[in-house]
């Protein structure tokens, strides 16, 4: 009678955290469940481990259980907050605010190298970074990741990027119409990503003054990373590690075989545009994905951003870090 009295006591008190939000209970257990993977409607060359792993069978070979959930790359946060999806592939440079506003969701992995990209017209006298000093540079946004990466760039170099110590102008356009900007002199410079950056470059003769994927500042951190929800990884860590260790296999076919993951992406229209522009695009992606990696590029996203005014400044970016990052069990650092 003890015995049956006490495990009824003992339940009783575990649905009482439930409800009060102290726990939360899984919904199924964990071998039934099926991840939720966000995929953009408009899909680049960055999430191409995401469809290589379907491709080759990396999901089925870790035993996860997987579905597909459509969204455009606005809704990440909000989806992932709310459960409508359990991971997703997203810019690091666009959440690092949001993360230190208190978005709760977890980095597991750092996907990728490379992205952005400024550049001047061919007869431009700009030389060198540090020559945009004083000059216009166009951008999609104040928030874009090009934005965040050329501010950090310049303010590495001392060039005041903030709004008390503003030595660049930003003008903003249209993404699409930022190519044609430069060509007619309305601006000195484009931050631009690719595949349009690549495109304008090939086709206009424009110059990269600053290249996320070989620039000593940036060639080693990664732009891309896997994001997952906080509960998802509390509830099913074996889940959340078999989808990151199905990723890590796929980046790996990646960096090992871009002409035949562009090949697979085309047939399976997975990713729109030439193929010969996205080979040698994804040749210039380091993806060798890493999971300590990720970490350290939490860090210096958090530490720069701070210094920009985009991160509070009574924020402890380390603190931050170790918040935001994880390292799951079962999960090697990296392939290579």
């Amino acid at each position: 009678m003890k015995k049956r009295f006490l495990a009824v006591l003992l339940a009783g008190l575990a649905l009482s955290a439930y409800a009060r939000g102290r726990v939360q209970a899984p919904a199924v257990v964990e071998e039934d469940y099926v991840v939720k993977i966000g995929q953009g409607v408009t899909v680049g060359l960055c999430s191409a481990p995401f469809f290589i792993a379907i491709e080759k069978g990396y999901y089925e070979e870790e035993g996860l259980k997987w579905e597909l959930v459509q969204l455009e790359q606005s809704q990440i946060n909000l989806l992932l907050t709310t459960g409508q999806i359990d991971v997703a592939n997203n810019l690091l440079a666009l959440v690092i605010q949001p993360l230190a506003n208190g978005l709760d969701v977890k980095i597991p992995l750092g996907l990728h190298t490379g992205c952005q990209k400024v550049l001047v017209r061919a007869d431009s006298d700009i030389r060198t970074p540090a020559e945009l000093k004083g000059k216009k540079i166009g951008t999609s946004g104040m928030a874009s990741s090009g934005t965040v990466i050329t501010q950090r760039y310049l303010a590495e170099l001392g060039i005041g990027v903030t709004a008390d110590n503003l030595e660049v102008e930003w003008v903003i356009y249209q993404s699409a119409d930022l190519p044609l900007a430069l060509e007619r002199g309305q601006v000195d410079a484009i931050a631009l990503g690719d595949p349009t950056a690549y495109i304008t470059e090939r086709d206009t003769g424009a110059r990269v003054i600053i290249n996320q994927a070989t620039d000593d500042y940036l060639k080693d951190e990664y732009c891309c990373v896997i994001m997952a929800g906080s509960d998802f990884i509390k509830n099913y860590p074996q889940t959340a590690a078999k989808f990151v260790r199905a990723i890590q296999k796929a980046a790996a076919f990646v960096q090992n075989n871009p002409e035949e993951t562009v090949r697979l992406m085309a047939e399976k229209r997975y990713v729109a545009g030439d193929p010969e522009v996205n080979t040698a695009i994804l040749k210039t992606y380091n993806y060798r994905s890493s999971v300590s990696g990720a970490q350290i590029a939490i860090s210096r996203n958090a530490r720069d951003l701070q210094r920009i005014g985009l991160v509070d400044a009574d924020v402890d970016p380390e603190a931050l870090t170790r918040n935001i990052f994880i390292a799951l069990d079962g999960v090697p650092d990296s392939l290579f």
